[in-house]
């Protein structure tokens, strides 16, 4: 016999008074259970394992109103109930429907006898007897109902246990509400995760509050990764609308892995372009390392993706991917209609300026191959004039080629 049971028995054997007390830290003691969790499927099952227990029931029903369609759905069944029929509701439909239409509790000591379920088709062929059901009601709405009977017993139900019962409700009900909430803003951050990267999502919630919508700028010192397909604008003339679209989210879902892999925050994207940053918003001393890293298994991967193309009889691509390193201002830009995270930084503009060159290749600045680590392998490229710069600037480029397996 579960310790639930054993204190329903002990209630039952009390006076009044000492029923009462009883019955108050047995409330205390589902309040503390409940606030444990902010899983639904845990909460009713919690519930309806403290409902079965305390109430002496056969079987019992949570049903819960679905806040969109207004439909009612049992999503909990506890006692006799077939856990192959616990999406459907086995006691009486009369009694629940009036429940939930009027957020007022009923209890009958025998159902087959009360003149308010005569001729009542579920009543009738289950012959119930003794059911209580009580509203669960928050912030003034019912949102279902908890429902217990015993088919087989008449008279097992007082007053006091509809009241008793209504009390262990109205916890459930608080209870049901935080984790419908709950699931709802995990929904919302992670439908806010699919626009936004992570590390952004988390760094905004973070710091933001009713009183500071606005993130002030944070200065990092970062490692920007642009990306660019060569020949894209003539690629694209020569595909149907749909055709871009697959082509589009079968390259990028291979690129956004990649750099999420290597610890990178994806800042936007741009037609065919990514604009990806390592070290913002989280702050990492590795930053051009997981930058050139990501890059090398950017061009393996196009490699990759090439030789289905051709297999398929469709055109390949190759992409020019620009690296650079030093400080950007990291923020929110924009109004209180409509913010942005974003990068403001000489980076920025070099790693997009060098993703362009023609033909496309891997191409660093000297900050970053300065902040690369011992024994990383480029070869020396044409010096260029960047952004900010007086004279051009020492340029290096990554070579697919110069890697040496370990077969080999």
């Amino acid at each position: 016999m579960g310790g639930s049971e054993v204190n329903a028995k002990l209630a039952a054997s009390m006076d009044p008074e000492t029923d009462i007390h009883i019955r108050d830290h047995l409330l205390y003691e589902l309040a503390r259970d409940l606030s444990s969790s902010l899983e639904l499927r845990e909460v009713l099952g919690k519930v309806m394992e403290r409902v079965i227990g305390l109430m002496h029931a056969a079987r019992g029903f949570i049903v819960l109103v679905d806040p969109d369609t207004g439909a009612m759905s049992v999503e909990m069944a506890g006692g006799e109930a077939d856990p192959e029929k616990s999406r459907s509701f086995l006691g009486s439909k009369t009694v629940i429907e009036q429940v939930v239409r009027t957020g007022r509790a009923v209890v009958s000591t025998d159902a087959s006898l009360d003149d308010r379920f005569k001729g009542q088709q579920s009543v009738i062929l289950q012959n119930l007897r003794s059911i209580i059901a009580v509203p669960l009601v928050t912030k003034g709405k019912v949102i279902g109902a908890v429902y217990v009977d015993n088919p087989f017993r008449a008279a097992i139900f007082e007053e006091k246990d509809k009241e008793f019962l209504q009390a262990i409700a109205d916890l459930a009900a608080i209870a049901i509400d935080n984790a419908r909430q709950y699931s709802r803003s995990e929904f919302l951050r992670h439908l806010f995760e699919l626009h936004v990267n992570k590390q952004v999502t988390d760094y905004v919630l973070a710091r933001s509050d009713l009183n500071r919508p606005f993130l002030l700028g944070e200065r990092r010192q970062v490692t920007m990764l642009n990306s660019d397909i060569a020949g894209f604008s003539t690629l694209s003339q020569s595909m149907r609308a749909e055709e871009l679209v697959e082509f589009l989210n079968r390259y990028f879902s291979r690129m956004i892995d990649i750099v999420l892999d290597h610890g990178g925050n994806i800042d936007k994207f741009q037609g065919d372009g990514m604009l990806v940053v390592f070290g913002a918003p989280n702050a990492m001393e590795d930053h051009a390392d997981r930058a050139f890293r990501a890059a090398q298994s950017m061009v393996r991967e196009v490699e990759l993706l090439n030789r289905e193309l051709i297999e398929g009889g469709k055109p390949t691509i190759a992409i020019g991917i620009g690296l650079d390193t030093g400080d950007v201002v990291a923020g929110h830009v924009g109004s209180n209609k409509r913010l942005e995270f974003t990068l403001i930084g000489v980076p920025v503009n070099n790693s997009a300026y060098l993703s362009k060159v023609r033909p496309p290749r891997v191409l660093l600045s000297e900050t970053t191959r300065d902040a690369l680590s011992a024994g990383v392998l480029v070869v020396d490229y044409e010096p260029m004039l960047l952004k900010g710069a007086a004279q051009p600037q020492a340029i290096y480029q990554y070579v697919l080629e110069i890697e040496v397996s370990p077969e080999s």
